[in-house]
């Protein structure tokens, strides 16, 4: 367990501490798992009403889109794809977490702007350098102020007084929480993902965001997470009045200066403004500041679907979608369209009549057009047949 020196017996008293739900980890876990199906996927998610919920107003937002209602889990785990599931249970479950009334001189809308740019910046990051799994980016962002979320909910006091000396004596936000609690945001945020049996290389960079000098077991993804931490503090979000220095060794870690961008180029580049939307799907009304609330979002997306549709995407939806068929069906398509086979010696090598196996795919191919209808996929029948 990460230390947080006098903090520790604080910290481990909190009887209402949040544990990180066994449902999301292994939802995410699932995500990341190249050989899962979006039915496993369904089926987990399904056990938890809430989060199954949450996944479909997100799905059905006008961030994402889509011109269609959304109706069931498993269509929202086609449509969302895996990366952009597993990024959104994290969010909302964080979020969750978290919820709680405002204090003075916080506002969680800022909060979680600052963390969604911070997790979005992060990957685009790790996707220009080719890192090798750019979502670790966008989980680390996401999670890197978590501490700070810690003081917030649990030592109010203590995190006025932090914000009082950082806002009217000037001094730095680590400088000032060392000298109110003992302890970092960054260290009580690696104690806490700690204790959630997060990876390493996560709870490492939580630790080091500020100070990615000091990461051993992954330098680069604390590089990535520092540097686009400054990125998303450039546009005005940050948490801190006074930004922390920008750790140029960290830029040469992770190699970003051979793109020859300045950080608030960069922020043009890879912070969207977007992400607003994002904060107004997933962030409760109740954690709003007085004063600051959003206008209600719009439940049904408008505007038309986009018609041009990747290699990949037909891939994830063909690999996911055939997953959800019965098991003759399933198999009959898969001969069909994946091995190239004719219905004729599909037949065969099931041993099953040609009449029989020509309607177990036909019901197979209008049941998959119905599930890319839900998904807005577009132009899908006659790219199967020419791509599988």
């Amino acid at each position: 367990m990460i230390g947080v020196g006098q903090l520790t017996d604080r910290l481990s008293s909190i009887r209402d501490l949040p544990t990180f739900p066994t449902t999301a980890l292994e939802v995410m876990r699932l995500a990341s798992d190249s050989d899962s199906s979006a039915a496993e996927l369904a089926k987990i998610i399904s056990k938890d009403p809430p989060l199954a919920t949450k996944i479909l107003r997100v799905a059905n937002s006008p961030y994402y889109g889509f011109s269609k209602k959304i109706s069931t889990i498993e269509w929202a785990i086609v449509a969302l794809g895996f990366e952009a599931l597993r990024e959104t249970v994290l969010s909302l479950t964080l979020i969750d977490l978290f919820r709680g009334n405002a204090v003075k001189n916080f506002d969680p809308r800022k909060f979680w702007k600052h963390s969604i740019d911070t997790a979005t910046a992060g990957r685009s990051i790790a996707k220009d350098i080719k890192y090798r799994i750019p979502g670790e980016a966008y989980a680390a962002g996401l999670l890197h102020d978590i501490g700070t979320l810690v003081l917030y909910r649990y030592f109010q006091d203590d995190f006025e007084e932090i914000q009082r000396l950082v806002t009217d004596d000037g001094i730095q936000l680590s400088e000032a929480e060392m000298v109110v609690t003992g302890a970092t945001h960054g260290e009580i945020g690696a104690w806490l993902a700690s204790k959630w049996s997060f990876p390493a290389y996560l709870v490492e960079a939580v630790q080091f965001h500020h100070t990615p000098a000091f990461a051993e077991v992954n330098p680069k993804l604390t590089a990535i997470v520092h540097v686009a931490s400054q990125i998303a503090s450039s546009t005005g979000y940050s948490c801190a009045d006074h930004p922390i220095k920008l750790d140029i060794a960290a830029i040469q870690t992770i190699g970003i200066e051979k793109l020859g961008i300045s950080i608030s180029g960069l922020a043009a580049k890879y912070v969207d403004d977007d992400s607003a939307d994002i904060v107004r799907i997933k962030v409760p009304r109740t954690d709003f500041v007085p004063g600051t609330e959003y206008d209600e979002p719009v439940e049904e997306a408008s505007g038309q679907p986009d018609e041009q549709i990747d290699d990949g995407t037909l891939k994830r939806f063909f690999k996911d979608a055939i997953k959800l068929l019965p098991a003759t069906e399933r198999l009959v398509i898969t001969l069909k369209l994946y091995e190239g086979l004719e219905l004729g010696q599909v037949a065969t090598v099931l041993g099953y009549e040609e009449a029989k196996v020509a309607g177990y795919y036909k019901n197979a191919i209008s049941t998959l057009q119905q599930m890319a209808e839900r998904a807005i996929i577009t132009k899908r029948l006659d790219q199967w047949k020419t791509r599988f």
